[in-house]
């Protein structure tokens, strides 16, 4: 992800969802975040199938919209934050909580979902 092109407000919500504190410098934020996908790997990415005992769960799912020029309404945001809760299902995870906003870049918006292994039915 690149952090540079993100606001500091951005920044410090990526921090929130990720459990790291915010912090008052940008560069500190951006040090913070990239320490830990450093540490994790990509986070929006389920490296094994869920199935496997070895697999690697993500803490967020994400998905990505094209990004509009006056950003999303709020019936467009309503239904982005609704698709990214019903693809991390899909993907055989739990939603923990509402989806949101996370970043926009190249051109897209970057919905968020925290996520846990989900139960069989």
């Amino acid at each position: 992800m690149d952090y540079e092109q993100m606001s500091v407000q951005e920044l410090r919500e990526a921090c929130q969802a990720r459990g790291l504190g915010t912090a008052r410098s940008r560069a500190d934020l951006i040090q913070r975040l990239t320490g830990h996908d450093a540490r994790r790997g990509p986070e929006d990415t389920v490296q094994a199938p869920i199935s496997s005992p070895e697999s690697v769960i993500p803490a967020s799912f994400t998905t990505t919209f094209p990004a509009e020029p006056d950003g999303p309404d709020e019936e467009t945001h309503l239904a982005h934050r609704q698709a990214t809760i019903q693809a991390a299902a899909a993907a055989g995870l739990v939603p923990r909580g509402d989806a949101r906003r996370a970043a926009t870049r190249d051109g897209v918006w970057v919905y968020e979902v925290s996520v846990r292994r989900g139960v069989p039915s």
